[in-house]
């Protein structure tokens, strides 16, 4: 049996926190290693549990999941990203790209979507339906 993958979770409510963790743990591959609400938590979190996939709302404690998903992607390069937000992607999920994440999907989203999605993402695989940021 291979090792699960490990998962982030970075959302600023402690009840969405425990819902994702809830789910995704009883996924066969998946495992989720931290759980945080700031990005400065992130930050160290990063470094303490080594996540294979890191999931970051777009509203955090004092910063926000644009600006966290910047820094992620220039301190650990090969650290995938999903964005999971409340907000509808027309507005967002472009930006989110550009920043370095490999996914975006809204919260309304059905659990079987997301959980798909982390899949999709861990094969190096780009998640939403926003165009793609050109270079």
């Amino acid at each position: 049996m291979s090792a699960k993958a490990r998962v982030l979770i970075v959302e600023d409510h402690p009840v969405v926190r425990q819902g994702l963790a809830q789910m995704l743990n009883v996924e066969p591959d998946l495992i989720v290693c931290g759980e945080v609400a700031s990005a400065h938590e992130a930050m160290a979190a990063i470094v303490e549990s080594k996540p294979d996939l890191a999931i970051v709302d777009i509203v955090l404690h004092g910063s926000n999941g644009i600006e966290l998903t910047e820094a992620l992607v220039a301190r650990w390069p090969g650290l995938p990203i999903l964005v999971l937000s409340m907000h509808d992607e027309r507005f967002y999920a472009e930006r989110a790209l550009r920043a370095g994440a490999k996914g975006y999907l809204m919260k309304q989203e059905a659990t079987d979507t997301l959980v798909c999605a982390i899949r999709r993402i861990l094969k190096g695989q780009i998640q939403g339906n926003a165009p793609l940021p050109s270079s």
